[in-house]
């Protein structure tokens, strides 16, 4: 079973071109054990970088793999200007949003019917690019 599959609940479909990098998508891979881990799909717009999906295979998690690749995003985005980073997350996923407070992200806004399967805002969250955000542990996800 794919990571994203394994974590449909959580994480949105994109299409696999998106994956590939086609359009402007870009994505990072953790591998361990010769196996993908975890990945991360973004992409940035001007100074701005918009974080897709981050998943984790359930398997790995709790290991700081979605830290890590979190961490390396926000080292990319500020390698090429961006000044902020924003994200949505499902209004009824604490655990998604407590990990994102942790890096630094505060809400910033909110998507009403956002979601679908079942219908559900999008709590939109951001945080500024090149500074530490406040964070407060890793290895936590």
């Amino acid at each position: 079973m794919s990571i994203q599959q394994a974590c449909k609940d959580s994480v949105a479909e994109w299409p696999p071109g998106a994956y590939r990098g086609e359009g402007g998508y870009e994505t990072l891979v953790a591998v361990e054990a010769s196996q993908v881990a975890g990945f991360l799909l973004f992409r940035g717009v001007a100074d701005e970088m918009e974080i897709l999906n981050l998943a984790v295979s359930p398997r790995r998690r709790r290991a700081g793999i979605g830290s890590a690749l979190l961490v390396a995003a926000l080292a990319g985005a500020a390698g090429r200007g961006a000044r902020s980073v924003f994200l949505e997350v499902r209004e009824s996923n604490s655990v998604a949003t407590a990990f994102y407070e942790r890096l630094g992200f505060a809400q910033c806004g909110r998507r009403p019917r956002y979601y679908s399967s079942p219908e559900e805002d999008g709590v939109v969250l951001s945080r500024p690019v090149g500074t530490d955000g406040g964070r407060k542990s890793e290895g936590s996800e």
